[in-house]
């Protein structure tokens, strides 16, 4: 694949998004998805959000120079917590859910005081931007690194790309988008592991992963507390997602309670599959050439030696990944800031024309300013995580809270994001830093819980 061909997909890209432009006249309308989703856009939109890019990136390379063991325990351990947070939102939320007109413009501002509600609207498009940065990072940098094109320009092509599905396109050229990305994501995957057992052979590579490992034999529970922490921080950044992404909140609002529970089984399904797929991969990639694959781009420069073929399809499955994750990460981004906003209902077209071009004016800058570069992948990732790490608290208060949350039950979080950046700034390692930062969150959260139940008893 050459130039001129990356050219003409990515015009195709651009053709597909023309019937999906946005001819909203109301806030109201723009934010919220149509209220009869499908289970298969359901399915997949909610799968975006379990798919975030650089996240799996990170586990990829992780497990993948570790042990598999750690990709199996991840993934039993993340089952039971998703399908703990479906069982939460149905028991929590039913009386919202089973609202047909209740969607997160009416439920945020019913649980939150005003000063309250425009703080949780600011903490959901940070996230949502880190999260942004993150992904056209990493996929400026692997597709700069493939297909040999200056990063500055692919960064401004992807950021284009997303703006007009995630922005101007809304819900709807976000669902149809990622159904075709990724059932593309997956065939390519499956199409990997076929080539994978044909040219190499599932049982020479885990012979030799097993030949590998086997001086960690000794050392595999020296670190096990590291290891375990490790994977407990990753699933409350997932969990810390899950609650604060402005989307998701959307999908759980507009579908029907009896399809919540499949919608969440088959996407953690599809999640899980595909991260044990990625880490053979890796595994393949080492029993090639273990002295060069100690990171991503050892892997990548590992398989393109090998094959470039099998190196265009990983690339291809990975795009489509953060493509779709980008989008619904700029859509929440407008979502927060259009929410900000007074809906009197008589916005014109006008108006929203206005605010398309204000976000393509600032997505420019944006693109031009932002030198993609591992130092900005890796800091946008650490306040990402930190920022889903310390909302945990005041997120889930806002759900079992029978009462308006009030602008000071959320200083936990704030004072939680404090102590985790103190931790960075000091070059103390991620792990710290994300872990006292919750901790400091859930204490003051506690103290400030239990000063309003006894002030209640008086």
């Amino acid at each position: 694949m050459n130039n001129n061909d990356l050219f003409l997909l990515y015009l195709l890209l651009l053709i597909f998004a023309l019937p999906f432009l946005n001819r909203k006249e109301s806030i109201s309308d723009y934010v919220t998805c149509r209220p009869k989703l499908g289970l298969n856009e359901g399915t997949l939109l909610l799968l975006s959000h379990l798919l975030k890019g650089f996240m799996i990136l990170i586990l990829f390379q992780f497990i993948s120079g570790r042990n598999l063991f750690w990709g199996i325990i991840f993934n039993l351990i993340l089952f039971p917590v998703i399908l703990l947070f479906e069982k939460w939102i149905r028991s929590l939320m039913a009386v919202h859910l089973n609202t047909p007109n209740h969607t997160s413009l009416t439920f945020f501002r019913e649980r939150s005081t005003l000063h309250a509600y425009h703080c949780l609207l600011a903490i959901m498009a940070l996230v949502a931007f880190f999260a942004f940065t993150a992904e056209i990072t990493w996929m400026s940098l692997i597709t700069a690194n493939i297909f040999h094109i200056p990063q500055q320009l692919v960064c401004v092509a992807l950021v284009y790309l997303i703006y007009v599905y995630a922005v101007i396109g809304g819900f709807s050229a976000i669902a149809k988008a990622s159904r075709l990305l990724i059932v593309f994501a997956f065939g390519t995957i499956a199409c990997l592991l076929l080539y994978i057992y044909l040219t190499n052979g599932i049982n020479t590579v885990y012979q030799n992963w097993m030949m590998k490992q086997q001086p960690l034999k000794f050392n595999f529970f020296s670190d096990i507390f590291d290891q375990g922490l490790w994977f407990f921080m990753m699933i409350c950044v997932y969990y810390g997602y899950l609650l604060t992404n402005l989307s998701l909140w959307h999908v759980n609002f507009s579908l029907r309670v009896n399809r919540i529970r499949a919608i969440y089984r088959n996407a953690i399904f599809c999640f899980a599959s595909l991260i044990i797929t990625l880490m053979m991969i890796g595994i393949f990639a080492q029993s090639i050439d273990t002295s060069r694959t100690s990171s991503l781009n050892g892997i990548f420069y590992t398989l393109s030696r090998y094959s470039f073929f099998f190196t265009l399809l990983l690339t291809a499955s990975l795009l489509c990944i953060g493509l779709i994750s980008s989008m619904v990460s700029l859509k929440s981004i407008m979502d927060a800031f259009l929410l900000s906003l007074p809906d009197s209902g008589d916005h014109d077209r006008q108006f929203f024309k206005n605010v398309y071009l204000t976000a393509l004016g600032l997505l420019l800058i944006l693109s031009v300013i932002l030198q993609p570069s591992y130092s900005i992948l890796i800091l946008s990732a650490k306040l990402f995580s930190l920022l889903c790490v310390v909302s945990i608290p005041c997120f889930s208060l806002i759900m079992i809270s029978r009462e308006k949350v009030s602008l000071i039950r959320l200083l936990p979080a704030g004072a939680g994001l404090a102590v985790g950046l103190y931790f960075f700034i000091l070059s103390f390692p991620l792990l710290s830093g994300l872990f006292w930062g919750l901790i400091t969150s859930l204490c003051l959260q506690t103290v400030l819980w239990l000063c309003h139940v006894s002030l209640q008893r008086r």
